[in-house]
Protein backbone atom coordinates (compact mmCIF):
# COMPACT_ATOMS: atom_id res chain seq x y z
CA UNK A 1 0.00 0.00 0.00
CA UNK A 2 2.81 2.43 0.87
CA UNK A 3 4.46 1.74 -2.49
CA UNK A 4 1.18 2.37 -4.30
CA UNK A 5 0.66 5.68 -2.48
CA UNK A 6 4.21 6.76 -3.30
CA UNK A 7 3.61 5.90 -6.95
CA UNK A 8 0.36 7.89 -6.93
CA UNK A 9 2.13 10.93 -5.48
CA UNK A 10 4.91 10.61 -8.06
CA UNK A 11 2.36 10.53 -10.88
CA UNK A 12 0.54 13.52 -9.39
CA UNK A 13 3.71 15.63 -9.41
CA UNK A 14 4.81 14.49 -12.88
CA UNK A 15 1.48 15.11 -14.56
CA UNK A 16 0.88 18.44 -12.84
CA UNK A 17 4.14 19.80 -14.23
CA UNK A 18 3.51 18.15 -17.61
CA UNK A 19 0.27 20.12 -17.77
CA UNK A 20 2.36 23.34 -17.74
CA UNK A 21 -0.24 24.80 -15.34
CA UNK A 22 0.77 28.44 -15.69
CA UNK A 23 0.81 28.24 -19.48
CA UNK A 24 -2.64 26.61 -19.39
CA UNK A 25 -3.81 29.30 -16.95
CA UNK A 26 -2.53 32.03 -19.26
CA UNK A 27 -4.28 30.47 -22.27
CA UNK A 28 -7.48 29.97 -20.27
CA UNK A 29 -7.56 33.63 -19.26
CA UNK A 30 -6.95 34.74 -22.85
CA UNK A 31 -9.52 32.41 -24.41
CA UNK A 32 -12.24 33.27 -21.88
CA UNK A 33 -11.56 37.01 -21.78
CA UNK A 34 -14.83 38.91 -21.77
CA UNK A 35 -16.88 36.04 -20.34
CA UNK A 36 -18.51 36.45 -16.94
CA UNK A 37 -17.18 34.67 -13.86
CA UNK A 38 -19.89 32.01 -13.85
CA UNK A 39 -19.21 31.01 -17.46
CA UNK A 40 -15.47 30.79 -16.77
CA UNK A 41 -15.98 28.51 -13.77
CA UNK A 42 -18.37 26.36 -15.81
CA UNK A 43 -15.74 26.00 -18.56
CA UNK A 44 -13.11 25.11 -15.94
CA UNK A 45 -15.25 22.27 -14.54
CA UNK A 46 -16.18 20.87 -17.94
CA UNK A 47 -12.65 20.97 -19.34
CA UNK A 48 -11.45 19.13 -16.23
CA UNK A 49 -13.90 16.33 -17.02
CA UNK A 50 -12.56 16.20 -20.60
CA UNK A 51 -8.98 15.99 -19.32
CA UNK A 52 -9.86 13.15 -16.91
CA UNK A 53 -11.51 11.17 -19.71
CA UNK A 54 -8.51 11.59 -22.02
CA UNK A 55 -6.11 10.63 -19.20
CA UNK A 56 -8.18 7.52 -18.43
CA UNK A 57 -8.15 6.40 -22.07
CA UNK A 58 -4.39 6.96 -22.36
CA UNK A 59 -3.62 5.20 -19.06
CA UNK A 60 -5.83 2.13 -19.40
CA UNK A 61 -5.47 1.66 -23.17
CA UNK A 62 -1.79 2.58 -23.41
CA UNK A 63 -0.50 -0.99 -23.39
CA UNK A 64 -2.98 -2.03 -26.07
CA UNK A 65 -2.08 1.03 -28.15
CA UNK A 66 1.61 0.12 -28.17
CA UNK A 67 0.88 -3.52 -29.06
CA UNK A 68 -1.58 -2.55 -31.79
CA UNK A 69 1.05 -0.54 -33.64
CA UNK A 70 3.93 -2.83 -32.70
CA UNK A 71 5.75 -0.06 -30.84
CA UNK A 72 8.59 -0.77 -28.43
CA UNK A 73 8.08 0.88 -25.05
CA UNK A 74 11.58 2.32 -24.85
CA UNK A 75 11.46 3.59 -28.42
CA UNK A 76 8.15 5.28 -27.64
CA UNK A 77 9.72 6.74 -24.49
CA UNK A 78 12.58 8.25 -26.49
CA UNK A 79 10.19 9.71 -29.05
CA UNK A 80 7.97 11.13 -26.29
CA UNK A 81 11.00 12.67 -24.60
CA UNK A 82 12.05 14.39 -27.82
CA UNK A 83 8.50 15.71 -28.33
CA UNK A 84 8.40 16.96 -24.75
CA UNK A 85 11.79 18.64 -25.22
CA UNK A 86 10.50 20.52 -28.27
CA UNK A 87 7.38 21.59 -26.39
CA UNK A 88 9.46 22.74 -23.41
CA UNK A 89 11.69 24.75 -25.71
CA UNK A 90 8.69 26.48 -27.22
CA UNK A 91 7.31 27.13 -23.75
CA UNK A 92 10.58 28.64 -22.52
CA UNK A 93 10.93 30.85 -25.61
CA UNK A 94 7.32 31.97 -25.41
CA UNK A 95 3.94 31.15 -26.97
CA UNK A 96 1.56 33.55 -28.63
CA UNK A 97 -1.73 34.03 -26.85
CA UNK A 98 -5.01 34.33 -28.75
CA UNK A 99 -5.84 37.83 -29.99
CA UNK A 100 -9.25 39.46 -29.86
CA UNK A 101 -9.78 38.61 -33.54
CA UNK A 102 -9.31 34.83 -33.18
CA UNK A 103 -10.99 34.28 -29.81
CA UNK A 104 -14.23 32.29 -30.07
CA UNK A 105 -17.42 34.25 -29.48
CA UNK A 106 -18.86 31.41 -27.40
CA UNK A 107 -16.51 30.12 -24.68
CA UNK A 108 -18.30 26.75 -24.78
CA UNK A 109 -16.56 26.16 -28.12
CA UNK A 110 -13.10 25.98 -26.50
CA UNK A 111 -13.84 23.23 -23.96
CA UNK A 112 -12.78 20.22 -26.03
CA UNK A 113 -10.71 21.97 -28.71
CA UNK A 114 -8.39 23.75 -28.22
CA UNK A 115 -8.40 23.94 -24.41
CA UNK A 116 -8.98 20.27 -23.55
CA UNK A 117 -7.01 19.02 -26.55
CA UNK A 118 -4.25 19.96 -27.28
CA UNK A 119 -3.54 22.77 -24.78
CA UNK A 120 -4.04 20.58 -21.68
CA UNK A 121 -3.93 17.05 -23.07
CA UNK A 122 -1.48 17.43 -25.92
CA UNK A 123 0.79 14.70 -27.34
CA UNK A 124 3.67 15.61 -25.02
CA UNK A 125 1.38 15.13 -22.00
CA UNK A 126 -0.54 12.07 -23.18
CA UNK A 127 2.58 10.11 -24.21
CA UNK A 128 4.05 9.84 -20.67
CA UNK A 129 0.62 8.72 -19.39
CA UNK A 130 0.60 5.94 -22.02
CA UNK A 131 4.12 4.89 -20.98
CA UNK A 132 3.37 4.79 -17.25
CA UNK A 133 0.07 2.98 -17.83
CA UNK A 134 1.72 0.39 -20.09
CA UNK A 135 4.56 -0.22 -17.61
CA UNK A 136 2.35 -0.63 -14.55
CA UNK A 137 -0.24 -2.78 -16.36
CA UNK A 138 2.51 -5.08 -17.66
CA UNK A 139 3.89 -5.36 -14.13
CA UNK A 140 0.44 -6.16 -12.73
CA UNK A 141 -0.16 -8.85 -15.36
CA UNK A 142 3.20 -10.61 -15.06
CA UNK A 143 3.36 -10.42 -11.27
CA UNK A 144 6.31 -8.02 -10.97
CA UNK A 145 3.98 -5.22 -9.93
CA UNK A 146 0.62 -4.98 -8.21
CA UNK A 147 -2.90 -4.00 -9.17
CA UNK A 148 -2.97 -1.53 -6.28
CA UNK A 149 0.01 0.24 -7.83
CA UNK A 150 -1.72 0.32 -11.21
CA UNK A 151 -4.98 1.74 -9.83
CA UNK A 152 -3.34 4.17 -7.42
CA UNK A 153 -1.16 5.39 -10.28
CA UNK A 154 -4.30 6.51 -12.09
CA UNK A 155 -5.54 8.12 -8.86
CA UNK A 156 -2.46 10.34 -8.97
CA UNK A 157 -3.37 11.44 -12.49
CA UNK A 158 -6.95 12.21 -11.44
CA UNK A 159 -5.75 14.36 -8.54
CA UNK A 160 -3.33 16.23 -10.82
CA UNK A 161 -6.15 16.94 -13.27
CA UNK A 162 -8.45 18.10 -10.49
CA UNK A 163 -5.68 20.36 -9.14
CA UNK A 164 -5.32 21.93 -12.58
CA UNK A 165 -9.10 22.32 -12.76
CA UNK A 166 -9.05 24.13 -9.40
CA UNK A 167 -6.35 26.44 -10.77
CA UNK A 168 -8.61 27.32 -13.71
CA UNK A 169 -11.69 27.59 -11.47
CA UNK A 170 -9.99 30.34 -9.46
CA UNK A 171 -8.27 31.84 -12.52
CA UNK A 172 -9.71 35.31 -12.02
CA UNK A 173 -8.57 35.47 -8.40
CA UNK A 174 -5.08 34.29 -9.36
CA UNK A 175 -4.91 36.90 -12.10
CA UNK A 176 -5.78 39.63 -9.61
CA UNK A 177 -3.16 38.38 -7.13
CA UNK A 178 -0.24 37.75 -9.50
CA UNK A 179 -1.08 39.62 -12.69
CA UNK A 180 -0.69 38.32 -16.24
CA UNK A 181 3.00 39.20 -16.50
CA UNK A 182 3.94 37.10 -13.46
CA UNK A 183 1.87 34.19 -14.79
CA UNK A 184 3.74 34.41 -18.11
CA UNK A 185 7.07 34.37 -16.28
CA UNK A 186 6.07 31.27 -14.30
CA UNK A 187 5.02 29.68 -17.58
CA UNK A 188 8.49 30.20 -19.07
CA UNK A 189 10.25 28.92 -15.93
CA UNK A 190 8.20 25.72 -16.03
CA UNK A 191 9.67 25.10 -19.47
CA UNK A 192 13.06 24.51 -17.85
CA UNK A 193 11.57 21.84 -15.55
CA UNK A 194 9.97 20.14 -18.55
CA UNK A 195 13.32 20.12 -20.37
CA UNK A 196 14.89 18.26 -17.43
CA UNK A 197 12.03 15.74 -17.43
CA UNK A 198 12.38 15.28 -21.19
CA UNK A 199 16.14 14.70 -20.92
CA UNK A 200 15.53 12.09 -18.23
CA UNK A 201 12.97 10.29 -20.42
CA UNK A 202 15.32 10.22 -23.40
CA UNK A 203 18.27 8.99 -21.34
CA UNK A 204 16.24 6.29 -19.59
CA UNK A 205 14.77 5.06 -22.85
CA UNK A 206 18.15 5.00 -24.58
CA UNK A 207 20.07 3.15 -21.87
CA UNK A 208 17.23 0.70 -21.19
CA UNK A 209 17.10 -0.04 -24.91
CA UNK A 210 20.84 -0.72 -24.90
CA UNK A 211 20.46 -3.06 -21.92
CA UNK A 212 17.60 -5.03 -23.48
CA UNK A 213 18.60 -5.26 -27.14
CA UNK A 214 21.16 -7.53 -28.79
CA UNK A 215 22.66 -4.60 -30.67
CA UNK A 216 22.86 -2.62 -27.46
CA UNK A 217 24.66 -5.45 -25.67
CA UNK A 218 27.24 -5.56 -28.45
CA UNK A 219 27.72 -1.81 -28.23
CA UNK A 220 28.16 -1.97 -24.45
CA UNK A 221 30.65 -4.83 -24.82
CA UNK A 222 32.59 -2.86 -27.40
CA UNK A 223 32.69 0.17 -25.14
CA UNK A 224 33.84 -1.94 -22.18
CA UNK A 225 36.86 -3.25 -24.08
Amino acid sequence: MAEALTFAWSNFVKLFFLFCPFFVLNMFLSLTEGADSGRKRNVAVRVTVVAVIVAAIAYFAGNGFLKLFGLDLEGFRIGSGILLMLMAQGLALGHETPTAQNRPRNVDDIIVVPLGIPIIMGPACVSPIIIIGAETLTGALDGTGGWFTFLFGFLGFILATVALGALLYFAEALERIFGKNVIRIFSKVSGVILMAMAAQMIAKGFFTYLDNSVVGQKVLEALAQ
